[in-house]
């Protein structure tokens, strides 16, 4: 039975949970609609609990959250669900989504808080498969229920072809790319991505050097198709985005490249 067990975690395990492919119905935006969403509550709800540290990395001050800003941010969340995104030009949509996505996973990890990793909600087969909480439905827009997976992979990915939304979706992992301090709109999203992106890219849980071999983010092993067509382009694309010491050392590299990602819950350290 131990056996069968371990047989079924790891086929599930070994199968592309990331399928980039739009889901019918989501396909439309309006460019002529100057319509701006309000998303000050969730901008108050960041300046509240959201740190940085010395080293450019966002944490989460989960254990500080009031009962009362966990209101306003359900509240926050249902006022999304009201809005029609279709009607909603290209970047107030992306905004839209991102920011929908990033509230709903901060939301979901309070409702399970304390837990070590997000991957430890919606646990199965004894805690063996940690499958986390992106399969299930969190949202409900234009009468359709929505989980984490389908905004990011059914909706986002397939509807944009933006590799930078991957430095937009923050999963609540220290190995994520910052949550945004700032929430997206339509107005700030160029700037946002593209600091998100050099950030990352900056930062030694995205790119780093370490005996001479090449240590990446699983994130561009997860997506490799959305930044690269061959994983050989990759230092030559990252170094794109990358300071100078860096970038010279990505320029020509033809080494080995190791994957890592901390999936440690993005919480303020040494509160537990």
């Amino acid at each position: 039975m131990q056996r069968l067990l371990l047989l079924c975690v790891l086929f599930l395990a070994s199968a592309n949970p990331f399928a980039n492919e739009l889901l019918e119905g989501w396909s439309g935006y309006d460019n002529s609609n100057e319509q701006s969403v309000n998303h000050q509550p969730w901008q108050r709800f960041l300046d509240t609990y959201l740190k940085t540290d010395d080293f450019g990395q966002t944490y989460f001050a989960y254990h500080r959250v009031s009962q009362a800003d966990i209101g306003d941010l359900s509240d926050y969340i249902n006022s999304l669900e009201t809005i029609d995104p279709l009607a909603l030009s290209a970047d107030a949509q992306k905004a839209y989504w991102f920011n929908l996505y990033n509230a709903a996973t901060v939301q979901t990890v309070l409702q399970a808080y304390p837990v070590d990793s997000i991957r430890d909600i919606g646990a199965r087969l004894g805690g063996l498969l940690k499958t986390g909480p992106w399969k299930e439905p969190v949202v409900t827009v234009n009468g359709q229920a929505l989980s984490l997976d389908d905004i990011e992979h059914g909706i986002v990915r397939p509807k944009y072809q933006d590799h930078r939304v991957h430095y937009a979706f923050n999963c609540a992992a220290m190995g994520c790319p910052n949550l945004s301090a700032t929430a997206y709109t339509g107005q700030n999203i160029e700037s946002l991505l593209a600091e998100a992106e050099i950030t990352f890219v900056n930062h030694q849980r995205g790119v780093r050097f370490q005996g001479g071999t090449l240590i990446l983010s699983k994130i561009y092993d997860w997506y490799r198709d959305d930044f690269v067509e061959s994983e050989s382009e990759l230092p030559g694309f990252l170094a794109q985005f990358a300071e100078p010491k860096l970038r010279a050392q990505l320029n020509g590299y033809r080494g080995n490249i190791r994957y890592e990602y901390d999936w440690s819950l993005n919480e303020e350290p040494g509160v537990r």
